[in-house]
Formats: structure tokens, sequence, C-alpha cells
């Protein structure tokens, strides 16, 4: 008793019950004609009764799907199967802008690259156009320079370092 007074209150056992109640007058009409009238034309609107009350009940109230039933019709389901393919075109969309996003990221990173080379190949010119103002300054101090009031040894250092100055200079 405890069982059904939890489950009649749900739709799938109130359902039930209108049916054991519709198989039960069935089974007392067809099984009790001495209990009931012998009367047939009765016998079968009594019936037809019964049988409308379980119609009526059963188009009010649509027994709910089970859990399985449920997911079985959601996958079989033509609108699922559109849902899919319009799901699977949104992520392929997304994808391309993403890898056309990724190309242009890379060559912009190519751009910059290539701008970073060439600044820094500008910047090793420069820098070898200063060193060679500055060797060149340092060649001029040197081949400028009085030995006259020097050491045997001093001018020995200053003549070897001219001579190299003039053989960089013919190259």
């Amino acid at each position: 008793m405890h069982c059904y007074i939890e489950f009649s209150k749900y739709p799938k056992w109130q359902t039930r019950e209108l049916e054991t109640s519709v198989k039960k007058q069935k089974k007392t009409i067809d099984a009790s004609p001495g209990t009931a009238t012998n009367d047939p034309a009765n016998a079968c609107s009594v019936r037809t009764d019964a049988t409308s009350i379980r119609t009526d009940a059963l188009e009010h109230e649509k027994r709910p799907d089970g859990v399985k039933k449920d997911k079985r019709g959601k996958a079989d389901d033509i609108a699922s199967k559109l849902s899919l393919k319009t799901v699977w075109a949104a992520k392929q969309e997304k994808d391309e802008i993403k890898e056309a996003a990724r190309n242009a990221r890379y060559a912009q990173e190519l751009e910059l690259r290539k701008e970073e080379i060439a600044l820094k190949k500008k910047e090793d010119a420069r820098n070898d156009r200063e060193d060679a103002r500055r060797q060149f300054e340092l060649d001029e101090r040197i081949m400028l320079t009085d030995t006259t009031g020097m050491t045997d040894v001093q001018k020995q250092f200053y003549q070897s370092k001219k001579k190299e100055i003039l053989a960089r200079g013919l190259e």
C-alpha cells in the first residue's frame, strides 16, 4: 500500500491504473454475464464506455517517455542530424577563420622579421663605417706623429705601425 500511495502521484502510474480498471471491467463483463444484464446490447455499451474512458484518459495524459526511449528518439531525430550538420559547418567556418588569422599572423611575423633583419644590416653597416672612421683617425694620428724626439725603440715601433697602415691601404 505504501508503494501504491507513493507511485499513484506520477502520471505513468495514473494511466496504468486506468488501464487496469478498464481490463477488470472487460473481464467482469465477459466473465459474469449473469451478474450483469443478459442483454448483449447493454454489455456492448458498457464495453464501449470503458474503452472510451480509456482512450479519453490516454488522449489527455500521454505517458512520458522513459530515459532510454528519450535518448534514442533524440539520436534518431532528423532535426538533431540537421543541427549536427549546422554545428559542424559552424565549426568548419570557425576553423577556417582561425586558420586565416594564424596565416595572417605568420605573414605579419615574417614581415617583422624581414624588417628586423634589414634594420640589423643597416646597423651593422653603420657600425662598420664608425669602426672604419675610428681606425682612420688612429692611423692618421700614427702617420702624423713626429718621431724626431723619440728613442730608437719608439721610432722603430712607429715605423712598423706606419708600414702596416700603408700595407692595409694598398690592399
